[in-house]
């Protein structure tokens, strides 16, 4: 970080969403059994539901999450609901699981609004039958809007369902095309007048940065975001190392040329200076609320009117958990994180067979006291000074917030740190570097991975040295 400039890093990062701790020693895989009998509950203050529903309609060629065709009725959705009624049953058996209030609810996939209206009221009933729902403020559903109806939305808000969110992604025909979006714009329109009758919350997102996206077509996005109504949106710059091939292949055959990352940098500075003339300000990385008429976004930076509780159990504080249902769901508990079964037909067979489902684990070296510094800082834009444990974070990393404050990057009282509209361009650069150098390591070695993925293409990520003019004086 080289004192006073824009550029505080040397290169921008191309993706913005990991987990933390990252490095851990690889355990063989294990039954849920033995897993969830040696869960703590002590020292946890919440947990959120992750419910995964891999089945999509049609298959976006941006989206690299586990997901396949499948339409409602499908029988094999049906098998799949099954299995995950025992999933959700089987965890129901472990006072260690299921103990511990749930705060928030997240299903997501996939598309589950494929779900019948009857499919959603069994899980949500189970659900209910074995978690303790009794402090549950927040429950989000993520739709696709060709597979919304009445009767679903009636089951969702039925079960407790007060947010949904879907994935607009763009209203230029050319990247929709691109991105095989088959919704029609009307159908998106239709969708959120149908959510404000059922749900206190309606949200979308939205993705830029795409190859060949001018600052013309990406104003007339943020333009009919803004004129959609809803009381959030989410705005994303796209990850290239993580979308696929196809998609290349796609801009290639129309000539468009990946952005640089100067380029996508300037188009999240421009994207928040738009939004705050627009009447909305941010309250995450990449959250923006809609503020009532005639107020002005408020100081600090940061929004704190709305807050987004799912994400503040994955961009967490080490006492807030995470467990996920499904296949391919991550759990995030004290210092272990748990990923169910990746394949989709071994996930049902071994549930509907042997009341059971095989997980892969890592641990970390302890527990990850160090999260809320490095994830929930960056993200939501500040850190209760009294959540940390302070007497657990090395030297190290409270050296590198006293340079992140000295660079202007962040400011700090006697109760929290705050990130600057400075920091704020760089969030995703702030959790690499205050991650420690193991986890540096895991997330270089992925980017290199991904990076040699055939057909894929992305900008040059370098940020500084800034090229001399030949004439400069």
């Amino acid at each position: 970080m080289p004192g006073k400039t824009l550029m505080k890093f040397d290169r921008q990062l191309p993706f913005y969403n990991w987990l933390y701790p990252m490095k851990g020693q690889e355990l063989d895989t294990v039954t849920h059994h033995e897993f969830h009998s040696g869960m703590r509950t002590e020292g946890v203050r919440s947990r959120a539901l992750y419910f995964h529903v891999p089945f999509c309609d049609t298959i976006c060629t941006f989206c690299t999450l586990n997901r396949g065709l499948g339409s409602t009725g499908d029988e094999q959705i049906e098998t799949y609901v099954q299995a995950l009624l025992k999933e959700i049953a089987l965890k129901g058996r472990y006072a260690e699981a299921t103990s511990i209030p749930i705060r928030a609810i997240f299903f997501g996939g996939g598309t589950p609004t494929t779900l019948t209206a009857g499919q959603i009221t069994r899980i949500g009933q189970a659900v209910r039958d074995h978690f303790d729902l009794s402090q549950l403020q927040e429950f989000t559903f993520e739709a696709e809007v060709k597979s919304v109806t009445e009767e679903k939305c009636a089951a969702m808000r039925d079960i407790g369902v007060n947010k949904v969110r879907f994935g607009l992604q763009s209203f230029d025909p050319l990247y929709r095309e691109l991105f095989n979006i088959t919704a029609t714009i009307e159908q998106e329109y239709a969708a959120v007048e149908l959510f404000k009758k059922y749900f206190e919350y309606t949200s979308f997102d939205m993705i830029y940065g795409m190859h060949g996206q001018t600052f013309e077509q990406f104003s007339r996005d943020i333009e009919y975001a803004t004129s959609m109504g809803t009381p959030t949106m989410e705005l994303y710059p796209i990850s290239n190392v993580v979308t696929q091939a196809p998609l290349h292949h796609s801009y290639a055959s129309r000539g468009l040329k990946p952005l640089s990352f100067i380029d996508k940098m300037a188009m999240t500075i421009y994207l928040n200076q738009y939004m705050r003339a627009s009447g909305f300000q941010q309250h995450n990385g990449h959250g923006y609320l809609r503020l009532p008429e005639g107020q002005r976004p408020t100081t600090p930076f940061i929004s704190r009117d709305y807050l987004n509780l799912y994400n503040t159990h994955t961009w967490s504080y080490h006492d807030d958990e995470l467990i996920g249902l499904g296949n391919s769901a991550i759990s995030q508990v004290a210092n272990y994180t748990v990923m169910n079964d990746e394949n989709r037909a071994t996930y049902v067979k071994n549930l509907l067979e042997n009341d059971d489902v095989k997980i892969n684990i890592t641990v970390g070296d302890g527990i990850p006291y160090e999260r809320g510094i490095i994830l929930h800082l960056p993200y939501f834009g500040y850190l209760d000074k009294s959540r940390i444990a302070w007497e657990h974070i090395p030297t190290e990393l409270t050296d590198k917030l006293a340079l992140l404050v000295s660079e202007g990057m962040l400011e700090e009282d006697a109760e929290e740190f705050r990130i600057t509209e400075l920091g704020w361009v760089w969030y995703a650069n702030m959790m690499y570097y205050l991650s420690p150098a193991s986890d540096q390591k895991v997330l270089d070695e992925f980017t290199a991975l991904k990076r040699r993925t055939k057909g894929l293409t992305d900008g040059d990520d370098r940020m500084l040295p800034l090229l001399p003019m030949a004439s400069a004086r």
